[in-house]
Formats: C-alpha cells, structure tokens, sequence
C-alpha cells in the first residue's frame, strides 16, 4: 500500500563539493542550511543582510554591493537605533554615520563571498513586497502602515532582476514552504506560484547555471501531516529539516562531500552536547580530542584546507 507522493527529484547537474565556497541568501529556511554546513566546517557566508524574505530586496542587496557607486541607504529611527529598509532588524546601530560604516563593510563582505562562491543558494520567501516613496523595502521596521503600498512582484520583474546573477554564478533556487498566512491563504499560492514560474523562467534562460532544489514540495506535497510542522502549523518542525537536509545531500552534495559529512557527522555531534559540567577533565579531554579529529578529516578532505 502505498501512504505518501513521494518526492523522486533529479540530482542537480553541477554539484557542491568539499572545497567549494557557498553563499547562501533569503529567508530564514535558509538559515538552517547555512548553519548546518558551518557545523561541518564548510565554506559558507550566510545572509550578510540578515534574512530577506522577497527576490527583488536580494537581487537589490547583490547590485549595491557590486556596484561601484552603491546607492544611499533609506535610514528609519526606531527604538533609539538607527536601521536600514534594505535590511534585517539585526542589523542597527547607534547613529547614522555609525549604520552607514557598517552596511559598507558588511557589503565588502559580501561581495568578496559574492566573487569567491562557487553556488550561490537562494531560498525566495513571497513575493509580496513593500514599497515605501516607490522603493521596494525589505523590512518594515514596524514604521507606520500609511508610509507603505503593497503589490505581487510580477515573473517578468524577477526574471529581470535576477538574469544578471544567472548569468555570472550557479544558482540554487529554493522556495520557502513556509505559508505567509498574512497574505491569506489564496495569497499566499498566488505568491508561491510567481516564485516557482520566475525560477522556472531563469532555468530556461540559463540552463547550465540555474538549477532548482524542491524544498517546497518535499514538505508541501509530500510531508503535507502536521507532525513536521512545528506548533505554529507554519514552520517546519525539526524533523522536516532533517528531511530537507537529507534531501540537500542526495540531490545538491558531490559523493564526495556526502562521505565527508558521514564522516564527520558523530564529531559534531560529541561538540554540540551540552555537558553537565563543562570544566569536567574527561569532557575537556574528549572536546579536545574530538577538535584535533575534525582537524584531521579537514585537512585530509578540503583542499585547500580551510583557513582557521
């Protein structure tokens, strides 16, 4: 008897493999990617802008940090800190001059891993945006309503706004099958369905660099029971991201980057423990040993080995 649709993808046709240097870029589903190849000691810059939900405001982010003449940032003041409506509510300061400092050096950041990634992963969140004096925003921050209009991102816009990317790197694209229910349920499958068509449009215009992974439909059509949500019934529980990350392994990681995290897989997992008392001798002992062979695995598989 047969008890679920089950997911049967394509393997991506260019792999990531060990020494490979990923950025990874969108909404917070990409966060636990990103962390989980940190844990594995992998090359990876995740969300130099902090998380970013819609296309346009991180195709807007990779332009400002490529371009020689970056653009202004639209400061708002809220709390006592200065933000950027370009960015995640992570990133403030306590003045503008301050603000302005970090934003360029966070974009020095990020187009150094832009220029260094071997596969740029993108996890698009909707595709409803905010647009406040006829500027796409990517966050808020909790300004008044009345500042704000509200549309759908057309495929036409995406499309455009994400061509030169596709046409310079190996992209990843995901979708995040996180429901904005916000939007409504109906707006929220009308968000979903320009995100899919946008990639699936960029897949035809540059099929040997823009690959799709179906995060989305491995927990909308086939892990659709509520056990793999978390209490909210719209995240993914901690076992949906396993699925995920099993699925990022079988489809997106190089064999030999599949044996590497195999093999490393019991040593993160002796690090993250938390110990009862963590001064103990024999966990000191076994952290350090543990360290010493996750130093050795690194430098016997990455090449060139990681720098410290």
């Amino acid at each position: 008897m047969k008890l679920r649709t089950e997911l049967a993808p394509a393997p991506l046709t260019t792999r990531i493999d060990c020494p490979d240097s990923t950025l990874l870029l969108g909404s917070c589903f990409t966060e636990h990617i990103g962390q989980w190849l940190r844990d594995y000691g992998l090359r990876t810059t995740c969300n130099p802008w902090g998380i970013l939900f819609n296309p346009a405001s991180i195709a807007q982010n990779l332009t400002n940090c490529l371009a020689d003449a970056p653009r202004e940032p639209e400061i708002c003041h809220q709390g006592g800190r200065c933000l950027s409506y370009d960015h995640h509510g992570s990133i403030w300061a306590d003045d503008e001059a301050a603000l302005r400092d970090l934003l360029a050096d966070i974009d020095r950041r990020a187009r150094a891993a832009y220029l260094a990634a071997d596969h740029i992963l993108v996890t698009f969140g909707t595709a409803w945006v905010f647009e406040r004096g006829g500027r796409i925003v990517a966050n808020c921050h909790k300004s008044p309503a009345s500042e704000f209009t509200r549309r759908r991102l057309t495929v036409d816009e995406i499309v455009e706004q994400w061509s030169p990317f596709a046409a310079d790197k190996h992209l990843i694209f995901t979708v995040s099958p996180i429901r904005h229910l916000a939007d409504g349920l109906h707006g929220n499958q009308l968000s979903k369905a320009t995100l899919l068509l946008a990639i699936d449009r960029l897949r035809d215009l540059f099929p040997t660099h823009v690959e799709y992974l179906p995060a989305y439909e491995l927990l909308i059509d086939d892990l659709r029971d509520y056990r793999f949500y978390a209490d909210d019934l719209v995240h993914p529980a901690p076992l949906a991201i396993e699925a995920v990350k099993e699925l990022f392994l079988v489809d997106a990681a190089s064999p030999q980057l599949r044996r590497y995290m195999d093999e490393m897989s019991p040593l993160v997992r002796t690090l993250a423990h938390r110990p009862s008392d963590p001064e103990a001798p024999e966990y000191i002992a076994l952290r350090e040993k543990t360290l010493a062979e996750i130093e050795r695995i690194k430098a016997r598989t990455l090449s060139p080995p990681l720098p410290r």
